[in-house]
């Protein structure tokens, strides 16, 4: 059991999301920062949808049992009483211990992944929290200092602490184009892909708004409302991008420019206000080298972490 007695911010339970439904209007959810989480997961020998805390500042846990854990995501300062906890790392936790966690130093969402993940029931085969529809996770609503969380049993094989090299944020979106690229003019094409977008205060889980040059396409376009993703960026009659994320809706009637490939979105997701980025145009190809490199990434802290125990 973990005990949370006091956090700031938002904070949810999530997984890798829940898929299937967008044709019940059921949105994905899950991790905002998915390679964050299943880093965290693989550090403790868990499955890679196992249930994790999703918080986006400071938070204070006591742990109720012995626990081996991990954080990952924004880089944050944690501690337990003088003991510093180093970040991607997986460490021990002792039964009565408390777990402080302050920041983010930058970035935007940490987690916070024990060994066999929390127990919350799942729905929808997903323990991911939908805000929006209030239900999965701790009762589909944000976490509040006074919950206590169960964890699963574990058949711990975990002998010593192991940590992962921390990945570098260089905030360029890789994207491919999207259906409605071509009723954008010239002028808005070249801008989109060159210019660097400000990451607009605006921005939540269900989708990160850019301010910056506005675009604008050839003849207003009447669309039917079509099926969308986390990833779509789609320009609303401001001329502004929205690049959808983990809780975007099911559908949208919106042009879409591009998508944002899925080994990237994580960087946007990681952007404070304020924060620039710029978007980088790529084939299919390269999209799939792209997932190809985070599954290298993960194939080789496997690796490390079975010759090290």
């Amino acid at each position: 059991m973990l005990l949370i007695n006091q956090l700031v911010g938002m904070a949810t339970i999530q997984d890798l999301g829940r898929y299937g439904y967008g044709h019940l209007g059921v949105a994905q959810c899950g991790a905002i920062d998915r390679q964050a989480l299943l880093l965290a997961n693989k550090l403790l020998n868990n499955l890679d949808d196992c249930a994790a805390i999703e918080f986006t500042a400071s938070l204070t846990v006591t742990f109720n049992q012995d626990c081996w854990f991990t954080i990952t995501g924004a880089p944050f300062i944690a501690n337990i009483a003088q003991r510093n906890i180093w970040h991607g790392w997986r460490n021990r936790a002792r039964k009565g211990e408390t777990l402080t966690i302050m920041g983010p130093k930058q970035g935007r969402f940490g987690y916070l992944a024990v060994e066999a993940g929390f127990r919350v029931d799942s729905v929808m085969a997903s323990a991911s929290t939908d805000i929006n529809s209030g239900f999965g996770g701790l009762n589909g609503r944000l976490l509040q200092a006074g919950d206590q969380i169960g964890i699963n049993p574990s058949n711990t094989n975990i002998s010593k602490p192991v940590g992962a090299v921390i990945r570098q944020n260089n905030r360029k979106l890789r994207a491919l184009p999207g259906p409605e690229l071509q009723h954008f003019t010239p002028q808005s094409r070249q801008a989109f892909w060159q210019q660097h977008w400000q990451v607009s205060d605006q921005s939540n889980r269900m989708g990160y708004r850019l301010s910056g040059e506005t675009l604008q396409t050839h003849n207003l376009i009447e669309m039917r409302s079509h099926g969308v993703m986390p990833g779509v960026v789609q320009i609303p009659p401001t001329g502004e991008p929205i690049v959808l994320m983990a809780d975007a809706q099911a559908t949208g009637g919106y042009p879409r420019i591009a998508t944002v490939i899925e080994a990237d979105l994580w960087k946007l997701a990681q952007c404070q206000p304020s924060d620039h980025v710029q978007f980088e145009h790529v084939s299919p190809a390269q999209a799939d080298e792209a997932n190809q490199e985070w599954q290298r990434y993960f194939y080789r802290l496997q690796r490390a972490m079975n010759h090290h125990g």
